[in-house]
């Protein structure tokens, strides 16, 4: 078949030669693009058929042998929508409605001049131009379906009422539908009263959508299960506008979907916990493309539109600095060596901030590309340099104590001495407490001000073992000891201990039945002198007091508790300060001693109540390994 605008091939049957040649003639003449072969008998023309591609046959009535209505039927076999015209001198509307019952393309009579040539030519053209439209589009279907069967993805066809006509095994696979089942159906079949209210309005707006309509529904199979599906829909017009047909290609996008939305979580997430974290994640390559996520941009002061190169990451950095992060980038791009960095950022809206930055070269990348982090510590570094200020001005405050004091106690105790032997009085016995408690008292502070100075060394210790051995220290009268712990935890040994007696001194004599309540506050300075050597108070007799070291119930770290009268909630803030005391004898430095001890180990501490009603003090943060 040849295509449209080619050369049109045509057959000419006449038993009259000269007259066949003739009209050859004028028909090439009206048309260039005619190409005419000539025969003069059917069998001829039906021979020719066989070996050569013809367009159209143009063929006489009354012939010997056979007629032109045989002939039509002869051809009408094997090619039963190849264009005919009977082209004849002797018609008659017999001969007209046999030829149209034979499926004659076009009846046209011969008759006298030439004028019925240009007919002729012109009825050739549009017969063959009508005949190789239905061949194309004939073709066109034939690879739409194939297309169709062909296809990874569901395929639907749709009538201009929207009644399906025809789908493929790919759609029927993904709802569990048979083709039968479906033909004639609308898409309802396919949607979940939750996906659409009303159809009507889903068809109304495919309608207006000159682009198509795609959409991502929740569908649901024969089977009642529901799956997430994406659609691609469009309408075919003709060229008055009116619906022909509707192609809908569709996919199952339920794992998809869960996909962006987990990923969704995630970048949630993410951006909360660089948020609470005052952080952000950064990557390079050696092309010297950076990202920066969001967190970043923040610390940075940049916002979304702000495209980062290397260099510009760079020079945000002080130029003290600079050079610094600089060496560091370069070294773990090149060499592959980590950097962990302290320095300064200057961000965009002109505010010094301290941030730590860490980076490693990421293994395996198509190109090579650094990774890492970045966190504002502004806030940290400020606890730190007010820390030092503490540290200084507790160093400077226990100098004064071990020196200015120490030396003026002892030569007073000296005294006192003396004077016992030479005279028996009980107010010698009340200085002599006096200065025992003066002694507690420097040592309490001595020990305050060394635990908040010296380095923590850590090792792996048995809870319960070091719970005993701190008991076996103090003086804890009738009082229990009960450790539900089979714990080790990272500490150091000295300063575990301190602690563990400390609390076990402070359950011991506020634990007591007969022991103050917890509630009064009197600070050391309106104490009168007592027994030396205690932590937070005089040891109660301890009677009916149980004292209980165990493991917090998330693993986190371990309580102490008492179960004593308990402390007030509106005071449990203060128990941890220095010079706080509930007792007149108290020097107020135990418990402090107690969190600063928690605080140089990464611990926090706190007090609630027990099961008893008593005092619990709980450590968390603790580096329990199992």
């Amino acid at each position: 078949m040849g295509e449209a605008g080619s050369a049109i091939r045509v057959l000419h049957v006449d038993d009259d030669r000269q007259y066949a040649e003739t009209t050859a003639a004028f028909l090439e003449r009206t048309r260039d693009e005619f190409d005419i072969e000539t025969a003069t008998s059917p069998s001829e023309g039906l021979s020719l058929l066989e070996t050569e591609t013809v367009d159209c046959i143009v063929s006489d009535y009354d012939m010997p042998g056979q007629n032109g209505i045989d002939f039509l039927e002869s051809v009408r076999e094997n090619y039963p929508d190849l264009p005919f015209i009977l082209y004849t001198g002797h018609g008659s509307e017999a001969v007209a409605g046999d030829a149209i019952s034979a499926g004659v393309t076009d009846y046209l009579q011969k008759s006298s001049g030439t004028s019925h040539y240009t007919i002729l030519a012109n009825r050739i053209a549009n017969a063959v131009e009508q005949y190789r439209s239905q061949r194309a589009l004939e073709e066109n279907k034939d690879r739409l379906s194939l297309f169709i069967d062909q296809s990874p993805l569901g395929f639907v066809e749709y009538n201009p009422d929207f009644e399906i006509v025809r789908v493929n095994d790919v759609l029927t696979d993904m709802f569990g539908y048979t083709e039968a089942e479906l033909l004639g159906e609308t898409w309802e079949v396919f949607v979940t009263d939750e996906s659409y209210d009303d159809v009507d309005a889903v068809t109304s707006a495919l309608s207006e959508a000159s682009g198509g309509y795609h959409s991502v529904d929740e569908n649901v199979r024969k089977n009642g299960e529901r799956i997430m599906v994406e659609w691609h829909n469009r309408l075919v017009t003709d060229d008055s506008g009116d619906v022909v047909t509707i192609f809908s290609k569709c996919q199952e996008v339920t794992e998809r979907i869960e996909h962006e939305q987990n990923l969704a979580k995630l970048r949630d997430f993410f951006a909360e916990a660089e948020a609470l974290g005052d952080l952000g994640a950064w990557e390079y390559d050696e092309t010297g493309v950076s990202t920066w996520t969001e967190g970043t941009r923040r610390i940075h002061g940049v916002g979304d539109d702000f495209d980062p190169t290397v260099e510009d990451g760079l020079s945000f950095y002080h130029p003290e600095d600079r050079e610094t992060v600089s060496d560091a980038v370069d070294a773990a791009l090149e060499d592959g060596e980590p950097f962990d960095l302290e320095v300064r950022l200057i961000t965009a809206t002109g505010d010094c901030r301290w941030v730590r930055t860490r980076g490693k070269r990421i293994e395996d990348a198509e190109k090579r590309t650094v990774r890492g982090f970045i966190q504002d510590i502004t806030e940290q570094k400020e606890r730190e340099r007010r820390l030092r200020l503490q540290n200084e001005r507790l160093e400077s405050f226990a100098s004064v104590v071990s020196h200015d004091l120490q030396g003026p106690l002892t030569a007073a105790q000296g005294r006192l001495e003396l004077a016992q032997q030479e005279v028996n009085n009980d107010h010698l016995d009340s200085i002599d407490s006096a200065h025992q408690r003066m002694q507690t008292l420097i040592d309490d502070i001595l020990t305050l001000a060394r635990d908040g100075r010296e380095a923590t060394s850590t090792e792996p210790l048995d809870l319960q073992t070091a719970a005993t051995a701190s008991w076996q220290t103090i003086d804890t009268a009738n009082a229990t000891l009960t450790t539900e712990t089979d714990s080790v935890v990272h500490a150091d040994p000295r300063r575990l201990q301190r602690l563990l007696e400390n609390l076990f001194r402070n359950g011991v004599a506020h634990g007591s039945k007969s022991a103050p309540s917890q509630m009064q506050e009197e600070s050391v300075e309106q104490g009168a002198a007592s027994s030396p050597g205690q932590s937070d108070g005089a040891v109660g007799n301890g009677d009916g007091v149980t004292v209980t070291v165990g493991d917090m119930d998330d693993a986190s770290g371990f309580y102490v508790a008492d179960d004593g009268p308990g402390i007030p909630e509106d005071d449990r803030d203060a128990v941890f300060e220095a010079g706080y005391s509930t007792t007149s004898d108290g020097t107020g430095f135990g418990l402090a001693i107690v969190a600063e001890i928690a605080a140089v180990h990464g611990w926090d501490v706190s007090v609630t109540d027990s099961e008893s009603g008593g005092a619990r003090f709980e450590f968390t943060g603790v580096d329990m390994p199992t």
